[in-house]
């Protein structure tokens, strides 16, 4: 009777994670820890009592920054390759650390005016920190039944593990959250916005072509 059956996944999501090499994971964040520590000054002795502390987004243009940076763009460099786009040449537009204590988390939200969005985890406790996508489509949401099993397919949220050396990459439109932190330790991760660097001249114009073709010269 039936021929033929089976499933299309449509619409798909990419979020990209990258980990590094162990020992060079641990050399970076060392690097990395005790450079945001110094710009925390004496703030981080109040950190405790926060929800929340944040750098200014300006990490990408300090040179002890700059080898972070490069791992940033060339994740960005492998999505655009992976999504087939013609341009793609990124530039970071923001990039700052947050130092969660005990207790914090971070609210849902996005990362507009941006490309791609991302957060790399410099020290984190073991299986204790998870990055939370939420489902974009708001049709989603009208119904969500009890189910048998909790999948891609029938739930709203999809919970990724934070782990040292890992850098995730995803659509800057997507929205996420942090959990709680209900580990003793504190959370601190690096979160980054890319756009195209040419926007105007590579990604602006329009994508269609006239019937009757003119010289944009005026000649």
């Amino acid at each position: 009777m039936i021929k033929r059956s089976g499933v299309q996944q449509i619409f798909a999501t990419p979020v990209w994670a990258t980990d590094l090499e162990p020992a060079y994971a641990d050399e970076l964040n060392a690097r990395l820890l005790a450079a945001i520590k110094h710009l925390m000054g004496p703030q981080g002795e109040l950190v405790a009592g926060r929800s929340n502390w944040q750098t200014d987004p300006v990490l990408h243009k300090r040179p002890e920054f700059a080898e972070f940076i490069g791992l940033v763009e060339g994740a960005a460099q492998r999505a655009a390759e992976y999504l087939k786009l013609r341009s793609r040449d990124f530039a970071v537009t923001g990039c700052w650390a947050n130092y969660n204590p005990p207790g914090a988390h971070n609210p849902s939200h996005s990362h507009p005016n941006n490309y791609f969005s991302g957060v790399y985890y410099v020290a984190v406790a073991e299986g204790a920190a998870r990055i939370a996508f939420e489902d974009p489509r708001p049709q989603a949401q009208v119904m969500l039944p009890p189910v048998t099993e909790h999948t891609h397919y029938n739930g709203n949220i999809v919970l990724m593990e934070a782990r040292p050396g890992r850098l995730l990459l995803f659509p800057a439109w997507l929205g996420h959250s942090v959990p709680v932190n209900r580990s003793e330790a504190v959370r601190v991760s690096i979160s980054y916005n890319l756009m195209f660097r040419d926007y105007a001249d590579a990604i602006s114009p329009p994508l269609w072509e006239g019937t009757s073709k003119i010289d944009p010269s005026g000649a």
